[in-house]
């Protein structure tokens, strides 16, 4: 809307698909009672905030490569978390080596794998693909959780992924990905 860009019948129908999977997905965390649902809402509000992200980087990767763009990003990214950090007194050191482990995991395949990934599709992909692609990211975390801790999602879970790979597969269509 913002930049003048135009969604299809179609696309706008698979995307339609993806919220129902998702909204799927955030009913089945609700049954489940608890503080689940606040944890949908933060789900929202980054998708939110990577929705306007990915928009931003779409217009900035016109003219900038991958690696400018993301060592721009990451630096200031890591300035905020550091002055966040320091500001609420939280201590930089004295969590152990598997925490430093994980962390550092975290770094290399969800960011500069993950994240960078996605910067690089932003100079060759429309940012409604990108930003529908990422919607596969916790169906593909619940299958490792799945393998890695021996946690099973609810029957609405698995109906509410399927649904929502089914409408990312369907916008690709749409995009014609790959063809």
């Amino acid at each position: 809307m913002f930049l003048k860009g135009r969604i299809g019948k179609a696309a706008l129908v698979s995307i339609a698909i993806t919220v129902i999977g998702s909204l799927l997905i955030a009913f089945s965390d609700y049954s489940a009672g608890g503080d689940h649902l606040s944890g949908d809402g933060l789900a929202l509000a980054a998708a939110i905030f990577s929705a306007v992200y990915t928009l931003i980087g779409r217009e900035v990767r016109k003219g900038m490569s991958t690696t400018s763009y993301t060592y721009i990003v990451y630096f200031f990214c890591a300035l905020v978390l550091c002055i966040f950090t320091a500001a609420a007194r939280i201590p930089f050191h004295g969590y152990g080596m598997s925490s430093v482990v994980v962390g550092l995991l975290l770094a290399v395949f969800s960011t500069l794998l993950g994240h960078s990934i996605f910067s690089w599709c932003l100079k060759f992909l429309s940012p409604s693909f990108v930003s529908a692609s990422k919607l596969c990211e916790p169906v593909v975390a619940a299958i490792f959780a799945v393998f890695l801790f021996a946690e099973f999602p609810a029957l609405l879970q698995i109906a509410g992924g399927l649904i929502t790979i089914g409408g990312v597969l369907l916008y690709s269509r749409v995009e014609k990905i790959g063809e």
